[in-house]
């Protein structure tokens, strides 16, 4: 049996390391969980959240974030040799309803020789239930053109989200919930895939992917869930799919 996956949260923040990852001997990846929080129209970043992580006895990280009278959260980390889970619980401390809420968590593969792909070439996303490469689907610029966000199959439309508004370009496409980069020599692959996923975005310039996990609707008081994985496969993109579907849905 291989070794599970190692993860370690990074002392004061949201920042996680993962090693020891069997299908990317040598290698590390990153991930901020999350790297803005809250009511999708009024967000916290990391500069206004105290966030910070706990080992639990199984040797894995627990992270806990508290933005004083408006949310906090949970992130429960699971492993395996393949994936990495993120268990996410965001409760409303808020005087009002949340119409919609997210956690934007951040999947950096810019340090990882195999994977990162600063030109989008070995990206890949699902269009109309099929597996596409993302630099051939349609994309629309603006003040950023390394960065772009997409509307995922059954959340509302990227316009519709002022957080999506607010941070970058969105085309007129809708995709499925995960997001892929393929490994130079063709046969590995990093995925990130949200239940539920709320929007999707990505940035060329540090070679980083994001399913945004959505909570939905939330009173004051009231806890949301949602579950974000990370895959880590020896795999062809199809393959990897049909499994990431039977598991997630």
């Amino acid at each position: 049996m291989m070794a599970k996956i190692h993860v370690e949260g990074v002392p004061g923040g949201m920042q996680m390391r993962i090693t020891g990852v069997p299908a990317f001997p040598g290698e590390s990846f990153g991930v901020t969980v999350p790297e803005a929080i809250g009511d999708y129209a009024a967000t916290a970043w990391p500069n206004v959240v105290k966030a910070d992580w706990e080992t639990t006895p199984d040797g894995l990280p627990r992270g806990h974030g508290v933005w004083e009278g408006q949310l906090e959260y949970t992130v429960a980390v699971t492993a395996s040799e393949e994936t990495v889970d993120l268990s996410i619980e965001l409760t409303n401390r808020g005087p009002r309803t949340w119409e919609q809420s997210l956690a934007f968590t951040c999947f950096q593969c810019g340090v990882a020789p195999s994977i990162r792909d600063h030109e989008c070439l070995r990206h890949f996303v699902s269009a109309d239930g099929a597996v596409r490469r993302l630099v051939e689907l349609p994309r629309a610029y603006g003040a950023r053109p390394t960065v772009q966000l997409y509307s995922v199959q059954g959340a509302p439309a990227a316009r519709d989200i002022p957080f999506v508004v607010n941070v970058g370009p969105t085309p007129d496409i809708t995709l499925e919930g995960w997001m892929a980069i393929r490994s130079r020599d063709g046969k590995r692959l990093v995925a990130v895939a949200s239940k539920p996923a709320l929007f999707l975005f990505q940035n060329m310039e540090y070679s980083c992917i994001h399913s945004c996990p959505s909570f939905g609707r939330l009173e004051p008081g009231q806890t949301g869930r949602a579950l974000t994985r990370l895959y880590f496969v020896e795999s062809d993109v199809e393959t990897w799919r049909n499994r990431m579907l039977a598991e997630l849905g």
